[in-house]
């Protein structure tokens, strides 16, 4: 998880991310669905590498498939984003690096 953000369990096991209030602007402007979309495509992109997941790998990608605002369409262009990242250089994306 990026730094500044935790997960809160609730009662009923579902998780959610909550930013605390200290964040800086740049934390603030990054949209949380867009956060967890790039987390999941870094994790799909280890798995593809032909690394192994670990426990949390496991529990981090069972709870992003179940996040309804991580949708295919966002996961994609997280996933292309990634790759254009690596490829062109961390400039390319503006300051979202």
């Amino acid at each position: 998880m990026s730094a500044g953000v935790e997960l809160v369990a609730r009662s009923d096991r579902v998780f959610e991310m909550v930013a605390p209030e200290s964040l800086g602007t740049r934390e603030r402007l990054m949209d949380p669905w867009w956060r967890k979309a790039r987390i999941a495509a870094r994790l799909i992109h280890k798995r593809e590498e032909g690394k192994e997941w670990s426990a949390r790998d496991r529990r981090l990608a069972k709870m992003l498939a179940a996040d309804p605002g991580v949708t295919n369409r966002l996961l994609d262009q997280a996933w292309w984003s990634l790759r254009a990242r690596k490829k062109y250089g961390a400039g390319l994306m503006g300051w979202f690096n």
